[in-house]
């Protein structure tokens, strides 16, 4: 069975300055512990959930925005037993672990250097975590070196698309993924460059037809307008299953893809 537990589900600007929701961070189990973009309240729902901190495997941070890694330096530190022991994988883009132009870095060198091993990825590079064969892909975004990721699990693709606007390159690779998390920031009829509205999330699911679409990094507009209205918009539309993801929900995935609501 392989797990996601969605820590954070809102994002953009407004949800992180009045955390209207947590704003990022999933864990996915599936043999290891992946803490995929851990934002703020990452660390604090883990702890109402009873996730150790110390038994993370990997920390993956997608781009370097703070609804994206603002919890990522002292997951590194309980990964790694507060620097006592080598352990775990870090992952980051270019501009998370190096910086580009005036944008980065967010994981300090000292940081970077905790983890038994430390690695900056492109769009195409590839990794293991355990069993688990990881893509990085691409996403058209704020952040040029922004990566999404696409983890081969035990279960079937599990997609996650980051922040990105409606590109069909971006579309393509993650077609054929059993589960895609996608980043809806904006409601209907409000888009914004180098996001997705829901127009465009009907559009990038026809696209790829996943099994299930889990909905996250809602924006404050949409989550006053409705996250659930959003999703059955999206679903109505693509014929896909279509979940707005809460704060502490758990998705187990199997033979049966099963959601639980906190």
């Amino acid at each position: 069975m392989t797990r996601i537990i969605f820590l954070g589900t809102g994002g953009g600007r407004f949800a992180t300055i009045y955390q209207i929701r947590s704003t990022g961070g999933i864990y996915i189990s599936d043999g290891r512990n992946l803490n995929i973009d851990p934002g703020p309240g990452a660390l604090t729902n883990m702890n109402r959930l009873g996730l150790d901190p110390a038994r993370t495997d990997a920390v993956l941070v997608s781009h370097c925005h703070p609804d994206h890694y603002a919890n990522a330096e002292v997951l590194v530190e309980g990964m790694t037993m507060g620097g006592i022991k080598r352990r775990g994988l870090l992952v980051g883009s270019l501009s998370v672990m190096k910086g580009i132009d005036r944008i980065g870095p967010a994981i300090s060198g000292y940081h970077r250097s905790l983890p038994a091993d430390s690695l900056t990825v492109e769009p195409g590079d590839s990794f293991e975590i355990g069993d688990m064969d990881i893509l990085a892909t691409h996403t058209k975004h704020t952040d040029p070196s922004g990566v999404g990721f696409r983890l081969s699990t035990s279960n079937g693709t599990i997609s996650y698309v980051s922040d990105s606007e409606l590109d069909q390159g971006v579309v393509n690779e993650h077609r054929d993924s059993r589960v895609l998390i996608l980043s809806l920031t904006r409601p209907r009829s409000a888009r914004v460059r180098f996001h997705l509205c829901t127009e465009d999330a009907i559009d990038f699911i026809k696209g790829c037809t996943p099994e299930i679409v889990l909905l996250t990094h809602m924006g404050a507009a949409l989550i006053n307008e409705g996250a659930d209205l959003q999703a059955g918009i999206i679903e109505e539309a693509t014929g896909v299953r279509t979940l707005a993801a809460e704060d502490l929900m758990k998705v187990s995935v199997g033979k049966r893809i099963r959601a639980s609501r906190p």
